[in-house]
């Protein structure tokens, strides 16, 4: 509020002040002139910035001098100076107050500014902080006088200062409209400007470093991976003159990777006349799918038809804030806003707009399939009507009627997947949500060694495959799909599920695929349950075989959306029935499935064709690099099997999306747009499905029953769990860490790496020739990712990259690095008072991994120092944190605990002397520090071999080898190579002390370096 009356600055002269009065004055009067058709909007609205000093607010006026107070008192045409003065002060607060009105007019409300940090201490939602100084954002539909815009420019962009790392370049102002009806308060809408936005246009690929988004902020946008290669958002990582670069470089340049051959890479080694070659053969290629298959061909002409204003953009967080001040169990990030709450003129209220994409969408998603048909030696134009209809049902999804017989398996014979009926119609709505809200869709892997794509590879593992082909499809359609292999070799899945989504991270589409190490039904029911418990979304649950019997039970109990692959070699793929035979055949079908009597599919050169390295001018390894791939055995499929499992996922997602195009259109067509929430809404259905889960009787589950044979806690199974892991892939890893959890040591000492390896290289890297698709064949990737021809002159984004490298870097190992020995990223600690449970320095993690490992096609992995394979890709590893008798405690600060359950995998056969930590020390916790020892094979425990465990720093028990069994396998392992130890299990602990946090504390004592722990996992909830 401001006061009526105004001091003169203490320091001004009776004649300063005067004229400063008047200029004031002056000003105000230019400044509050409406624009021609007044302003546009309404309701109250906070301004970009409101500072008003302090002086300013004072209840009266201050001495004045006596020369002053004669001034003052001097009769102007029979007014008094005073009089003049306090008129023209009145006049200035309320042009002072027009102002102010003014910009809250023309600027939407202010941007939140969100961020969110998916550690494990977040359980159930996302904490949205806001900011109202670091974000602005403008009104494209409000209207400026044309003379004014450079002035109003220049006041946004002054209030915003540094918010442009947020939020991107301010909105141009608007030119001035004549028949600007400003809506009334309870119909505005929270919008952004979409400068350099493409709703639906191709963002730029790049493929040495990560790619550039210039996608709006849809609903799931918090939930954004960060790190490594995964894309980087112009509205949050570039300044503004950064992006002004970027956008005379898309103006001019446009992206050109699609013109120049991956095979052409400047890293590869080869002759400028090679390199010349290859890329004219590579556009002769592009001209080929563009002339057969189409291109992706959509404009938005809103700024051509509203004279350069650009077009509003739903501001999803805004909204959502709001929303949930009248409902707290309203969650922001599924973006669910009403029909009424799209602004006008934001491209899901456009009709036309709506009705172009739809075509464009539609064509798109054909000429994909028909990629796929093509590649499998079904192409359209060589088929009958007959076979056509053939062609539908074999690469088709069966959906099973609700009261469906159960049965172990569907046969291939019935399509390629299977879904319920009404799984495959929620399955539909959640991409139609997806849709509307430009959002994030996350599908996520769990599995072994054969679904993690050993043998291969890692980017031919048919995770990478499937995304490879659907996430330019997903990013033409406003979307950013997230694909993640989190197999890890030789385990199940069982050691990561327990930790809910602490691991695997978000999700919208869960798929298991580890039948060769977890065939009973309870590892599988974990799994399941814990993907619906935890994080924000309920996920489709998707079986890669042997886990339909245990999705049939859950679509019964709960309602869960399930589905699966079918089972078998279907017939309508050629069989290989000899060597000769298969050069006639398409080369994916070459060596796919063999007929009896022939066994070229199983011949390690047909059936793989990964490498550890190709020749680069980049980059010399100092080890030599390995001619020969590891883990080409029998039971893991090749490259061919992986490629075909790919396209049948990408072929489950195309029919799911054209019916999702067919719903819309439909609906639009008697209802209009935006479509209304009930065609897309889908957080009151998930939410049913958890709360089933939360009630059911455990006792009675396959869950339930493996935990009460192996005298585990049975509320896992109806309870969100949480957890962490040094194990390698995981969901946002610096954060699902162990060592993310711990505290400090007095000293502040936290267990970090050992050995701390770093990259040789950073970047994508590049494509091996020799996997190259042979001249001729179907190319689906290229035909996903075709648009219009590029000119072939124009500089490659490379240079951009390049320029920012510095950046880049910077912002990658601030995202890659772990905390080592220091704790300024950690949580402060009291430790103060009687208690002898105090964090110790004898732990360390080992055998980590470089780089950043989250198993997505973003990852930059295992490329250390040493690494015989550098190219390979994989991410799985097994890094532990280990400690032994003269560690010390080591304490975990658990946060929002209510079950006062911890858990934790460990590993007691570890050598004698193997802690590196602690070589050289004689006592607990010695600062003494020396050098890595040999590793002898591992002996029996010590006899005085000891663990104790300590809650809230009191110490709780203490066991023995014999108890340490009796808590971990008690009847052997629950899972192969799985040993869980149930360390607490007691919700009193958690609810009686400082609101649901607990601390955990661990140490090992006797015979000193002899008595070795390591730790792998811990769970809590």
């Amino acid at each position: 509020r401001l006061s009526t009356t105004m001091d003169p600055p203490p320091s001004s002269s009776e004649e300063e002040w005067r004229s400063l009065v008047e200029e004031t004055s002056s000003d105000v009067r230019q400044a509050s002139r409406p624009p021609r058709g007044g302003f546009k909007g309404g309701g109250a609205r906070r301004p970009p910035s409101t500072n008003v000093d302090a002086s300013a607010k004072t209840s009266s006026p201050a001495p004045t001098s006596s020369a002053l107070s004669d001034l003052l008192n001097k009769n102007v045409s029979g007014f008094s100076f005073r009089h003049m003065l306090i008129v023209f002060i009145l006049a200035g607060m309320v042009g002072i107050l027009v102002i102010i009105t003014s910009n809250a007019e023309v600027s939407t409300e202010t941007a939140m500014v969100t961020e969110v940090e998916l550690v494990h201490h977040d359980g159930g939602e996302v904490s949205v902080a806001a900011d109202a100084s670091s974000a602005v954002t403008v009104d494209a539909s409000a209207t400026i006088p044309e003379k004014d815009a450079t002035d109003a420019t220049e006041t946004i962009e002054t209030s915003k200062s540094k918010a442009t790392l947020q939020e991107g370049i301010s909105a141009e102002s608007a030119p001035e409209t004549d028949d600007a009806t400003p809506p009334s308060p309870e119909t505005s809408k929270s919008t952004s400007n979409n400068s350099l936005m493409g709703f639906h246009d191709p963002s730029p690929e790049s493929f040495t470093h990560a790619n550039y988004y210039l996608k709006p902020k849809g609903a799931g946008y918090p939930l954004a991976p960060k790190g490594g290669l995964h894309p980087i958002y112009i509205r949050d990582a570039a300044s503004e003159e950064e992006m002004q670069k970027l956008v005379q470089e898309m103006n001019n340049d446009h992206d050109t990777y699609q013109e120049t051959s991956p095979y052409a890479d400047a890293r590869l080694k080869m002759t400028d006349e090679e390199r010349d070659t290859e890329n004219k053969s590579w556009r002769d290629h592009l001209e080929g799918v563009r002339n057969a298959y189409g291109y992706w061909d959509f404009k938005d002409n809103y700024q051509e038809k509203n004279g350069g204003i650009e077009r509003p953009v739903v501001d999803f967080e805004a909204i959502g804030k709001m929303k949930k001040e009248k409902d707290e169990g309203y969650n922001i990030l599924h973006g669910e806003i009403d029909k009424e709450d799209f602004p006008e003129g934001s491209w899901q209220t456009d009709d036309e707009y709506v009705q172009n994409l739809l075509d464009e969408a539609r064509k798109l998603i054909h000429r994909v399939q028909e990629g796929i048909y093509a590649e499998y030696g079904w192409a359209t134009a060589s088929l009958t009507e007959e076979q056509l209809s053939e062609r539908k049902v074999n690469f088709g999804v069966h959906l099973l009627p609700q009261d469906e017989p159960h049965s172990k398996s569907v046969d291939a014979s019935m399509g390629i997947a299977w879904m319920y009926e009404d799984s495959f119609r929620h399955f539909v709505k959640k991409l139609l949500n997806a849709l509307i809200t430009n959002d994030h869709f996350f599908v996520i892997l769990g599995g072994h060694s054969a679904a993690a794509g050993h043998g291969n590879n890692f980017h031919q593992s048919y995770m990478m495959q499937f995304h490879e082909i659907m996430e330019p499809v997903f990013d033409r359609l406003g979307m950013v799909l997230v694909s993640a292999n989190r197999a890890q070799g030789g385990m199940g899945t069982l050691q990561a599920s327990l930790a809910g989504t602490s691991i695997y991270g978000e999700k919208d589409f869960m798929l298991w695929d580890s039948s060769m190490t977890e065939k009973g039904g309870g590892h599988q029911d974990v799994f399941f349950r814990q993907m619906m418990l935890t994080g924000h979304r309920t996920p489709i649950l998707f079986d890669m075989g042997g886990g339909k019997p245990t999705l049939d039970n859950l679509h019964d109990e709960v309602g869960a959306h399930v589905g699966g692959l079918t089972m078998g070699n279907p017939s309508h793929i050629e069989q290989t029935t000899s060597v000769e035979q298969a050069k006639q055949l398409p080369f994916a079908v070459a060596h796919l499935f063999c007929a009896s009597g022939n066994d070229s599919c199983n011949s390690i050169e047909n059936k793989y064709n990964a490498h550890c390295w190709t020749d680069r001018v980049d980059i010399e390894p100092s080890t030599v690099q390995s001619e020969k791939y590891g883990s080409q055995v029998s039971w893991h499929p090749g490259f061919r099997t992986h490629k075909w499992i790919g396209r049948r996922l990408a072929l489950v997602f195309l029919h799911a999306l054209e019916e999702a195009l067919t719903l819309w259109e439909k609906t639009a067509s008697t209802e209009g747009n935006p479509l209304d929430g009930k065609h897309w809404h889908i957080s009151q259905e998930e939410q049913d499905i958890r709360e089933k889960l939360k009630q059911a009787d455990a006792s009675k589950t396959a869950c339930g029953q493996l935990m009460a044979d192996q005298e585990k806690p049975i509320q896992i199974c109806t309870t969100p769990m949480r957890g962490a892991t040094q194990w390698a892939p995981r969901a946002d890893p610096d954060h699902s860490s162990i060592i993310s959890l711990l505290k400090p040591s007095p000293n502040g000492y936290v267990p970090g790496l050992f050995e701390n390896p770093v990259n040789l290289y950073n970047g994508r890297d590049p494509h091996f020739p020799s996997q190259k698709i042979p001249d001729g064949e179907v190319d689906v990737a290229t035909i996903a990712r075709s648009i219009a021809p590029q000119s072939t002159h124009r500089r490659v984004l490379a240079e951009f990259h390049a320029e920012y490298s510095s950046r880049l870097e910077n912002t990658r190992q601030q995202t890659t690095k772990y905390p080592q020995n220091q704790t300024k990223q950690l949580r402060s600690r009291d430790l103060s008072g009687d208690s002898t449970v105090v964090p110790g320095e004898g732990w360390t993690v080992l055998n980590h991994p470089s780089g950043f490992c989250d198993g997505t096609s973003n990852a930059e992995c295992k490329r250390q120092e040493g690494d015989g394979c550098l190219m390979g890709g994989h991410n799985d590893s097994r890094s532990v944190l280990k400690g032994d008798g003269l560690s010390g405690w080591l304490v975990f600060d658990l946060k929002d605990v209510k079950e006062g359950l911890f858990m934790a995998r460990t590993e007691i056969w570890h050598a004698h002397n193997s802690n590196p930590r602690t070589e050289g020390w004689t006592s607990e916790n010695n600062v003494k520090e020396g050098r890595r020892g040999l590793k002898a094979p591992p002996p029996p425990l010590p006899d005085d071999f000891t663990i104790e465990v300590a809650v809230n720093g009191e110490v709780l028990y203490k066991v023995d080898e014999e108890g340490m069994k009796a808590r971990c396998s008690p009847k052997g392992e629950i899972a192969y190579n799985v040993s869980v130890c149930k360390f607490v299990d007691n919700p009193e602990l958690a609810s009686n002390n400082n609101n649901n946090n607990m601390e955990v504390a661990i140490r090992v004592t006797g015979s000193g370096r002899e008595s070795v722990l390591a730790i792998s996992h811990v769970y809590y909830a």
